[in-house]
């Protein structure tokens, strides 16, 4: 969808959306999209595939097949900012040279994270020994040179070769990632909240979206000092530390460990704001939740922001037998929606609120929150 006019693209967004509700009969009306203050070249995190061809690199967006009839060595796309383009244009050429020919015929992706004023490159490869490593400080050295902020570079080992951008399944080793310039976190600041985060770990890809899905999570959940927060999948602890001070108490719980870590260290960042805010690193399943999961808290309240294919079965009919007030489920997409909407209805929930946010312009993606509360 980026060619449309941004206009037009909410249109049928909506007007999809809409449809896409009658086709499953679920219940409740989406409100209107809210629309993102940046439509094209927002993405805060872009990646491109590396194919070694002969003797030049190719960073696409597509697949291999396509490289014989496509001389185009780089593939731009309007949804990241031109910086992005610029790095990705110099590390293309750079890579095809000899000098660093070794370097490209072990990449996996190229990544790009960071936020509107800079950017850290992340190496994915198949392989990390000496020679490899020291050919990309010798390239990091010119990557510090450009005219754009690139602030932090990095080498992530992924052997599988998978086709997760990172690695279908992130080792905890500290032997698979690598530093080779510049602070090991990366950094951002919503709302007031500081934030720092493992440069393998989920963040937001729209940063011109974040403070609005926050204000409009906190004004579905309404919260108040009555009420205490069950947060999950709270990756770095954006929504526990901006929800925080307006709770009793928040109990926060993600399966990644460098998240947890960066959480609590937010917790720090964030003290002068106050706010009681406790983290638990641990997979969510049903026996986590049933078994060693503290006990409801008092008038608890459910957030949960699962990654796009969604918790694991049982999860909900779990998380309802905790009773809460309410529950906020942020799905990343539609395609979870109508089983986990069964799922939640089946245990004693009904839709109260359903608020689309365009967090993916130029794309049929959309955020969607929805809250839920028991039936009457």
């Amino acid at each position: 969808m980026a060619h449309l006019d941004y206009s037009v693209e909410l249109q049928i967004k909506d007007q999809g959306l809409l449809a896409f509700w009658k086709q499953h009969r679920l219940a409740g009306q989406p409100e209107q999209i809210i629309r993102s203050p940046k439509a094209r070249g927002y993405r805060t995190t872009s990646k491109r595939k590396a194919f070694l061809h002969g003797s030049t690199l190719y960073l696409l967006l597509g697949d291999k097949a396509a490289l014989p009839k496509n001389r185009q060595y780089f593939t731009a796309s309007p949804l990241e900012p031109t910086e992005h383009e610029v790095i990705y244009r110099f590390l293309q050429q750079k890579l095809s040279e000899p000098a660093f020919r070794l370097i490209a015929g072990h990449l996996n992706y190229l990544i790009i994270r960071g936020n509107y004023t800079e950017q850290a490159v992340i190496f994915n490869v198949d392989l990390m020994n000496g020679p490899l490593v020291r050919k990309m400080k010798l390239l990091s050295a010119h990557l510090q040179k450009l005219p754009v902020a690139v602030t932090a570079a990095f080498v992530y080992l992924d052997p599988t070769q998978s086709d997760y951008y990172l690695e279908s399944k992130r080792p905890a080793e500290t032997l698979h990632f690598k530093k080779l310039f510049g602070p090991d976190q990366l950094g951002a600041t919503y709302c007031g909240c500081r934030y720092q985060f493992h440069p393998t770990s989920f963040s937001q890809i729209n940063e011109s979206m974040v403070e609005t899905m926050l204000e409009r999570a906190k004004e579905l959940l309404a919260p108040s000092q009555e009420q205490a927060l069950l947060d999950l999948y709270c990756g770095y602890g954006l929504f526990s530390h901006f929800l925080a001070p307006a709770y009793r108490q928040v109990l926060a719980v993600d399966g990644e460990g460098p998240s947890i870590r960066a959480a609590e260290a937010n917790s720090r960042l964030n003290q002068k704001r106050g706010g009681q805010a406790k983290f638990l690193a641990h997979r969510i399943t049903v026996g986590y939740l049933e078994k060693t999961l503290p006990p409801p808290m008092a008038n608890e309240t459910i957030l949960l922001d699962p990654p796009r294919q969604g918790p694991l079965p049982g999860v909900i009919a779990s998380l309802a037998r905790r009773k809460p007030k309410k529950a906020l489920h942020i799905f990343c997409g539609v395609d979870q929606i109508p089983p986990s909407l069964r799922e939640w209805q089946a245990n004693g929930y009904q839709v109260r609120r359903i608020a689309p946010l365009d967090m993916f312009p130029g794309s049929a993606n959309l955020e969607i929150m929805i809250l839920l509360e028991p039936k009457a």
